[in-house]
């Protein structure tokens, strides 16, 4: 069991599918959509890597990482400007075409060039 979490903490829990997932989203409940600019969470090249890898190795599903992206956008809290891209091609997967294991790995090699 976690101790208490903050909204960053939260934040980080959410967006890396983290071991305390569930109780982040709590948290985040209980503190509302208030933020401070200096308190943004940013979607680093390594965070979304991370989760693409999740994808690809059948740990999080299709759905799960279309709503992962979806989060993000809605976010005001959270800085996805650097992968931005990659962050709307997974959330409107019927205007980018569908995910697939091919698709998630071209956005790995490029990410990773």
């Amino acid at each position: 069991m976690m101790m208490s979490m903050n909204r960053a903490e939260s934040l980080i829990q959410i967006i890396t599918f983290g071991e305390f997932k569930e109780q982040a989203f709590s948290v985040l409940s209980k503190c509302g959509m208030g933020h401070q600019d200096d308190d943004l969470v940013e979607v680093s090249d390594a965070i979304l890597a991370t989760v693409l890898q999740k994808f690809i190795s059948g740990s999080i599903s299709e759905d799960e990482l279309e709503e992962w992206a979806l989060f993000i956008e809605c976010r005001d809290d959270i800085n996805s400007d650097k992968n931005e891209g990659y962050i709307y091609a997974l959330a409107n997967p019927e205007l980018m075409g569908a995910i697939t294991i091919e698709k998630i790995h071209k956005m790995l090699l490029i990410l990773d060039s």
